[in-house]
């Protein structure tokens, strides 16, 4: 697989593949892979996030190009957009994870990167995970966050996208693993402040981090009700 062509949400899925092949994020990977969608538009020039006199309200969703990606999944995606154009991020999110995640999981078994494994606890329950075959994509994708993360590199567009959904689903230290989270989640977020993009696109890519960020909270606060 070319990871040059390779979506975001596929390499964001493998980066939350543990070693067992279980998803770190559980109930919530639906969310953090429609953040990746939207991103991906957002860097492919399909999609922004209004700022001042635009078509729409400022900070709502806003399509600049129906044009294909040639990408089957990321064109479904902008199909959606299309139809909730004007809306804000947060209200775009929900639409967009629906049926994402076997979709993206469907992909990466079909490539051979992952395979798929069922077995049932105490006889009764199933559960599901999904093996690494191939590592190699997902040990690019690891490397490149802990390159960030830990040694501070200076992180190119795609790449800051996955380490602030990371943090936007709170699951950035079981990615990459830490003895000090709150350091850690320090040095992730000071990627706002570099320049690894424009500040309009830097901006956009924020709200959609804090639009799952939102979405992650609702999850989380209905499971501890």
């Amino acid at each position: 697989m070319n990871d040059n062509n390779q979506p975001l949400c596929e390499k964001l899925l493998l980066l939350l593949l543990d070693r067992d092949g279980k998803l770190v994020s559980g109930s919530t990977t639906g969310y953090l892979l429609a953040g990746a969608l939207l991103a991906d538009l957002v860097l492919r020039g399909r999609v922004d996030i209004a700022g001042q006199g635009k078509p729409v309200k400022a900070g709502r969703v806003l399509v600049l190009s129906a044009a294909p990606t040639g990408d089957a999944l990321l064109d479904a995606a902008l199909e959606r957009v299309q139809r909730k154009q004007g809306a804000r991020p947060s209200s775009v999110i929900w639409p967009l994870s629906k049926g994402t995640r076997p979709a993206v999981l469907e992909r990466l078994t079909s490539a051979g990167t992952i395979g798929e494994s069922s077995r049932k606890v105490l006889g009764l329950f199933p559960i599901r995970s999904w093996p690494t075959l191939d590592r190699r994509p997902a040990e690019r994708a690891r490397r490149a966050v802990r390159d960030v993360v830990e040694h501070g590199m200076r992180p190119d567009a795609e790449t800051a996208v996955l380490i602030s959904l990371l943090l936007a689903g709170g699951v950035l230290h079981k990615v990459q693993p830490t003895t000090d989270r709150k350091a850690q989640k320090q040095r992730a977020q000071q990627l706002a402040q570099a320049d690894w993009a424009s500040a309009a696109t830097r901006k956009a890519l924020r709200d959609i981090a804090g639009a799952v960020s939102e979405a992650v909270m609702v999850v989380a606060t209905g499971a501890a009700g």
